[in-house]
């Protein structure tokens, strides 16, 4: 959820703003790669998830869906915005920044800035949650309390921030919460640090790009994927992410048609000249919006989280296609063929693109942000 707020960030920076970066230890090396002042808060996620797992008695990643849901909420809505909430106070009343932008999944950063009476804009990092995302309306009691705690009165439903950074394009964007939110356009911007080891694509093949994320990957669906787009004639790049290479060894036939690599640079590829002809992923926002801003069909692996509904959202929009958390080799094949072809998809994967090309890019917002960036101001 960091990577997203880097390009504003970085904007702000370049408009002559001071701009100080808090985030987990896990990601602070990588921000810092931009050469933004940095400040660590928060700990690192898997951390707090080990904190709420132990609570539990429960170790890996439990398989039922209700278990992830009880994980993510205490984690979400109390752990993680509990110890970014600690670390930041201090700091805020210290430096005294005129602004936070809080990333809108750690409410501990806004939480921190009505602790310390600074002024706070929440930023997303994909679709606003719909209502029947049971994790993040559940979270909303922990939050309160630990509001609370710290002497902020936080009713049901109330916002965090004056104003809503929203990088969803429209017409993936779920219902009004009904927070009383200015809710402001910033294009979806995808960023990387440097990932020295990413290949170059072929830029006279087409190639598919796989990747189950950095938290929920499993080796088997991304070995099938690979193989059915393989299969298809394409070169294939696979990012393995959460998931130890070693477990896909041979993947990488000896034609080199396939690729595995730890980690990729992700935005740098889609967002190139050569972008992939279609991306097989779990649904994750930064890879849905990354790959929607460059044109590309979608075949979605949902594995858990938000990934669902990205994935409902971009499949009746009719720019891609979900199936089972678990596809054959032969359903994967089958719809990959159709998503490759230059029909429906691609046309509405195109329509996707040039609706977000339309949104106002980090620099304009940055631009203007003594009015959005100001309580009283009209954004």
């Amino acid at each position: 959820h960091a990577f997203p707020l880097v390009p504003l960030a970085a904007a702000l920076r370049d408009a002559g703003h001071a701009v100080t970066f808090a985030a987990g230890t896990d990601v602070l090396d990588a921000i810092a790669s931009t050469g933004l002042a940095t400040v660590a808060a928060g700990g690192r996620l898997r951390d707090g998830f080990a904190v709420v797992r132990e609570r539990h008695g429960i170790t890996g990643w439990p398989p039922e869906p209700d278990a992830v849901r009880t994980l993510a909420t205490e984690a979400f809505g109390d752990v993680l915005p509990r110890r970014t909430l600690v670390d930041l106070v201090p700091w805020l009343a210290r430096e005294r920044p005129d602004l936070v932008v809080a990333e809108v999944g750690n409410p501990g950063a806004a939480l921190a800035a009505a602790t310390a009476g600074v002024p706070c804009v929440l930023h997303s990092f994909g679709r606003r949650p719909p209502r029947e995302a049971p994790m993040f309306f559940r979270a909303n009691a922990p939050v309160a309390a630990l509001a609370a705690e710290h002497g902020v009165a936080l009713g049901e439903g109330d916002p965090l921030g004056h104003a809503y950074l929203d990088i969803c394009p429209p017409a993936l964007q779920g219902e009004p919460t009904g927070a009383e939110l200015a809710e402001l356009p910033l294009r979806p911007t995808a960023w990387n640090p440097p990932v020295p080891s990413t290949p170059t694509p072929d830029p006279t093949r087409p190639w598919g790009y796989v990747t189950l994320g950095t938290a929920m990957g499993n080796a088997d669906v991304l070995r099938t994927a690979a193989a059915a787009l393989a299969g298809l004639g394409l070169d294939v790049l696979v990012a393995g992410g959460s998931v130890d290479v070693a477990e896909l060894d041979g993947l990488a036939g000896a034609d080199g048609r396939v690729r595995v690599e730890p980690f990729v640079a992700q935005a740098d590829l889609l967002g190139g000249a050569h972008p992939p002809a279609l991306v097989v992923h779990h649904g994750g926002s930064g890879t849905t919006l990354g790959a929607a801003a460059a044109g590309t069909p979608q075949l979605f692996v949902p594995q858990g989280a938000d990934q669902f509904f990205n994935a409902a959202a971009v499949t009746a929009l009719g720019a891609g296609t979900t199936v089972d958390s678990a596809p054959s080799p032969e359903e994967l094949a089958t719809i990959a063929r159709v998503l490759l072809d230059d029909g429906p998809a691609r046309a509405a994967s195109r329509a996707l693109a040039a609706e977000i090309a339309a949104m106002p890019s980090p620099a304009d917002v940055a631009a203007a942000v003594d009015r959005w960036g100001r309580p009283s101001a009209e954004p």
